[in-house]
């Protein structure tokens, strides 16, 4: 009997304990409901933002400047310029320039992220930017109020100042059509800069000896810097934009012909295969740039910090590596 009566005390004991805990969550969760509600009604006010500009998914559309070109749909990839703020305290969440990044406190801890223009598959974004961007035309600017359940679920309502640069309809062919451009923009051709072997482009802009004729083959080994580029082509002109590079640090690459692997915190973020193919053109004092077609550099599935999970090279992205040969020693020398 008394050992019924102790069970019944303690079920009576972590009953009372749940409603507890239940209470307490409740009531935490109402807290951060009504902060919420709070901030956004105050920047609403603070904006002159009404409810004639809420959306019937709920965000709230603010635009700024009203594109004329294309609005994306399903399956299209589409450049943007981005920042987002949390309301709370206008710090930044994330931000596609340069020029912010002292502001961003995060920005120490993402390495490799690449500040400019973003693209990226069209619907893969947060609830509220898809919203948004499915509400914009090329060339378009607009602000977005984002509750934070078109955000990230955390009781922090967002600020989003997007600017839509492009919609790209068929992300295979805008790439290979920016890698055209940018050949005829570099003076490059298919007979000369060709590389059949590997499907890449090849340039050698300085040489220390042109009488040298000894090139990078098996069982020599590789001493050289790099520097690794995307290519812009959402303006008139192709631009290029770093992801990857070794060319301010004391890090020098060690690489020897014929292994499938290279020395290992060599390369931070992958050295695509048709690369380590086309290292067989350069020779000792060697300078050269290869551009690489999407298919040979990361495809379609591009390069991913696997760690947040933000984009480093898009997916369709031709690259251009440049390359400096520091030293090469070979075993019949």
């Amino acid at each position: 009997m008394i050992i019924r009566i102790g069970r019944f005390r303690l079920i009576l004991v972590a009953m009372l304990m749940i409603l507890a805990v239940s209470g307490c969550i409740k009531n935490d969760w109402e807290e951060k409901e009504q902060k919420e509600k709070d901030l956004i009604a105050a920047y609403m006010s603070e904006h002159g933002i009404t409810e004639e500009q809420r959306t019937e998914n709920g965000i709230y559309f603010l635009e700024e400047v009203a594109g004329t070109g294309l609005s994306p749909k399903e399956d299209d990839y589409v450049i943007i310029n981005y920042t987002g703020r949390y309301l709370e305290g206008n710090r930044i969440h994330e931000t596609s320039y340069d020029s912010l990044k002292d502001e961003w406190d995060n920005a120490d801890n993402y390495d490799y992220f690449v500040y400019g223009p973003l693209k990226f598959e069209y619907g893969y974004s947060i609830a509220g930017i898809n919203e948004g961007l499915s509400l914009m035309k090329e060339g378009g600017k607009a602000s977005l109020l984002l509750p934070s359940d078109k955000a990230f679920y955390d009781f922090n309502p967002m600020i989003y100042e997007i600017e839509l640069l492009k919609v790209i309809s068929d992300p295979a062919l805008d790439d290979s059509l920016v890698m055209e451009k940018y050949l005829s923009q570099a003076g490059w051709d298919s007979i000369n800069n060709y590389y059949e072997k590997t499907n890449v482009y090849v340039e050698e802009t300085h040489v220390a000896n042109p009488a040298d004729d000894h090139y990078f083959q098996t069982a020599d080994t590789l001493f050289f810097k790099y520097t690794g580029k995307l290519l812009d082509g959402y303006g008139p002109d192709v631009t290029e934009r770093v992801f990857d590079s070794n060319m301010e640090t004391n890090a020098t690459v060690k690489y020897i012909h014929g292994q499938p692997t290279y020395e290992k915190g060599s390369f931070m973020l992958g050295f695509p295969a048709a690369l380590r193919s086309s290292l067989d053109t350069l020779r000792l004092g060697s300078r050269a740039k290869f551009l690489l077609p999407s298919v040979t550099a990361f495809g379609d599935k591009g390069l991913i910090n696997s760690q947040y999970g933000y984009i480093i090279v898009p997916k369709y992205q031709t690259v251009v590596y440049e390359i400096e040969v520091l030293d090469l020693q070979s075993p019949a020398k």
